[in-house]
């Protein structure tokens, strides 16, 4: 291995790990809005109930969850393929790493505040921010392939391109439901699951998972 091919391994390599942890910072983070009842008589009863009142606490941490680990799971996957970097993605990789840090305020701020317009407009640009950056990793990393493997099939690197976008795309477009009425904005959020599922029945990887 050259030597210049050693520091470009050991830089990719720190990118790629101080990005896990903070990753692993905003998942620990989530948790520590979860907040036990306060019960004044200790039966099973009331324990169950106020579990039952703090239900959305746990449906948005188990929501933000998914999403912020879907996040990790892209980045993890585009970074397989890219062999090299330079400024300009060392600072798309850390715009994007602010935002998932911020996923911890923006699950408490819709979570306290769903009701509001305004709180679920900035939660839905919260959401959609990293997954436009890491759109923007790729789509800068894999220009005319200036930091990506060249051996990988133009296809693969085109749908790749397609797919970053898909969960910022839901995010986006439940903005204008907001003005209709703020739950309906969230409702939308639950087609994330089945557009990628339909995505990667419509369009499969070219090249496997390891």
């Amino acid at each position: 291995m050259k030597r210049s091919d050693y520091y470009e391994r050991r830089g990719l390599d720190r990118i790629i790990g101080i990005s896990d942890a903070v990753f692993a910072f905003s998942l620990t983070l989530l948790a520590i809005d979860l907040v036990v009842p306060d019960l004044q008589k200790q039966q099973d009863a009331l324990l169950l109930q106020g579990l039952v009142d703090e239900y959305s606490r746990f449906l948005y941490f188990f929501l933000t969850f998914i999403i912020t680990a879907a996040y990790w799971s892209n980045h993890h996957r585009i970074f397989r393929f890219i062999v090299g970097y330079d400024g300009i993605l060392m600072r798309l990789n850390t715009f994007f790493l602010l935002f998932i840090i911020m996923m911890p305020f923006v699950t408490k701020l819709i979570n306290e505040y769903g009701h509001i317009q305004l709180a679920v407009i900035i939660a839905a640009f919260g959401y959609a921010a990293p997954g436009i950056l890491l759109g923007f990793i790729w789509h800068y990393a894999s220009r005319r392939y200036l930091h990506i493997n060249k051996d990988l099939p133009e296809d693969f690197v085109r749908l790749t391109r397609i797919k970053n976008y898909i969960s910022p795309s839901i995010f986006l477009l439940s903005i204008p439901l907001s003005f209709i009425r703020p739950s309906f904005a969230l409702y939308f959020w639950l087609f994330l699951f089945p557009a990628h599922i339909i995505a990667d029945i419509l369009f499969p990887d070219i090249i496997e998972d390891d």
